[in-house]
């Protein structure tokens, strides 16, 4: 269980340790070379407490969009189970309809969602989603009620906008010159601390190992909910994709596939098809 805990929720913890002791090895050597030249008062607290006040600033502005990403999960597998509930009871009354077909791009949402975050700039999954399109053209040719696709059609769309959103978060820093400003004051406050005059006692040594290790777990902690989806380094601090497995094992697959059984959305391919279906009904219309 120490070790599970130690590699799971005390893993930035124990990769921030290791920083401390080095930090303190300058520090210690500061201290034989007597370079000491800051004074300890109450300029030196407010660079210190002000220091800690800017990155809490910035980890509580990034809090939301991590809070925003787990829900991502559950909207998607939310998203997805609407569509196939819908589709299976729709099977039931016209049986010429492809529902493994839309089983096979639905798998292929989430595979491709998995393979997008594991490669930045690629969006596989925007053409796995608009490929949920054919299958609601067959409902349309199969004389479905318009508003009973368009539902369907605005389970596609917010799904679209979920992985846009998870797209930009992954994507884009919570304020680039924040990030500077921080890393600035973090060498500034570490710098002043190492170089202030102490009695070089235990308890001094003690009292910077906290205050370094408190500063540099802000920063590390800052990085992590800036990036909550990071599936190549499974932590307990990134977004939990446990749905979305439990989902996909019932409809037989995994988000975790390599792309193997995935298909693309041929966006000509599908006007195409649709023109020819729409030319078909116009030169022979119901009776």
């Amino acid at each position: 269980m120490l070790r599970n805990f130690v590699l799971g929720r005390g893993k930035v913890a124990l990769q921030t340790a290791l920083i401390v002791p080095f930090l303190l090895a300058v520090r210690y050597g500061v201290d034989r070379a007597d370079w000491q030249f800051v004074t300890a008062g109450p300029l030196l607290t407010t660079v210190v407490s002000g220091g800690i006040f800017v990155v809490a600033l910035v980890v509580a502005g990034t809090l939301s969009d991590y809070k925003e990403s787990e829900r991502v999960p559950a909207e998607i597998v939310g998203a997805l189970s609407s569509i196939l509930t819908d589709a299976r009871a729709f099977k039931k009354e016209k049986p010429s309809y492809d529902l493994a077909g839309l089983e096979l791009r639905v798998r292929n949402v989430m595979t491709t969602f998995r393979s997008d975050l594991e490669s930045p700039g690629s969006r596989a999954c925007l053409d796995a989603i608009n490929s949920l399109s054919e299958s609601f053209a067959d409902m349309d040719r199969l004389e479905v009620i318009a508003t009973y696709i368009s539902r369907l059609r605005g389970e596609q769309a917010s799904l679209r906008k979920v992985v846009l959103r998870v797209y930009h978060i992954q994507e884009t820093e919570f304020v680039p010159s924040a990030y500077t400003l921080i890393w600035t004051i973090l060498l500034l406050a570490v710098g002043v601390l190492t170089f202030t005059k102490s009695d070089g006692g235990s308890e001094a040594y003690v009292l910077l190992g906290a205050i370094y290790f408190f500063l540099l777990y802000l920063a590390r902690l800052l990085k992590i909910l800036d990036t909550p989806f990071r599936p190549r380094k499974r932590t307990t601090d990134d977004v939990d994709f446990k749905l979305m497995y439990e989902f996909a094992e019932r409809l037989g697959g995994s988000p975790a596939m390599d792309g193997a059984g995935s298909i693309r959305w041929e966006a000509r391919q599908f006007a195409t098809d649709v023109a020819a279906e729409l030319a078909r009904l116009s030169d022979n219309p119901p009776q």
